[in-house]
């Protein structure tokens, strides 16, 4: 093993990062996971998401005086990439939502980190659809992440995170969000768990067509009564190769 190999590239698996993104609201009060699902922010989501990795002990993180050992960092720069668009070419700078790195400052593991709300997996009324942006941002994290660890001396991986939520007041969502949330709701027939159902298959039938870009999946699924509001989590390894 190449001696900075980092236990915590071999200990991770997807399953355990559904967990920990569960265990990080299970740590916070009721009116402040309610206000989490209100914002839908990324970074304070992985911020917490962070924390949860540091506590847990076999992933051996923190010790500067263990080779093994990594650290967690958030919007850490990875390597940037060319993008075309209308046939012009433009340097983009490519950063990474949470990522785990040696002492050498070289990145092992990459988690992206996505939210959507559960209207989000099936917009519309006569013909629900997943929200289009769900693939694309898919795609781009994917490219991402290939982008930053091709040609890494040693093992290293990536996952991406997607994290469906709906508050327990969705009305207090951002205006802009609210008619596409009443929309579904209406066609639910103010159903909370169809609601939630066909939301989460949605989101889920986009990741399935995408099954070829990914090594395996894990769900979990929070429990409703619990948390007020209610969340998914999917999560997914990506193929390097």
């Amino acid at each position: 093993m190449d001696r900075n190999h980092l236990t915590a590239v071999d200990v991770i698996e997807t399953s355990i990062i559904v967990e920990m993104a569960a265990h990080t609201l299970y740590r916070c009060t009721p009116p402040i996971r309610e206000s989490l699902f209100i914002s839908k922010s990324e970074q304070t989501f992985s911020g917490l998401l962070a924390e949860e990795l540091n506590r847990y002990p076999t992933l051996r993180l923190n010790d500067p005086g263990d080779s093994q050992s990594g650290k967690v960092l958030l919007e850490f720069k990875g390597k940037d990439y060319v993008n075309t668009l209308s046939g012009v070419k433009k340097n983009t700078r490519n950063f990474h939502d949470i990522v785990i790195v040696d002492h050498e400052a070289e990145i092992q593991l990459i988690i992206e980190n996505k939210f959507w709300y559960h209207f989000d997996g099936c917009k519309g009324i006569k013909n629900p659809k997943p929200e289009k942006g769900i693939k694309k941002q898919l795609i781009d994290d994917i490219s991402k992440i290939r982008q930053t660890l091709q040609d890494k001396p040693t093992q290293v991986r990536g996952l991406i995170l997607l994290n469906i939520v709906t508050p327990a007041k969705p009305h207090l969502i951002p205006k802009s969000y609210l008619a596409e949330h009443f929309k579904v709701w209406e066609r639910c027939g103010h159903d909370q768990q169809r609601y939630r159902q066909e939301g989460l298959q949605g989101v889920m039938s986009i990741v399935e067509s995408m099954n070829s870009e990914f090594l395996n999946m894990s769900t979990y699924t929070s429990d409703q009564s619990y948390y007020g509001g209610f969340v998914d989590y999917i999560c997914a390894e990506i193929k390097l190769d």
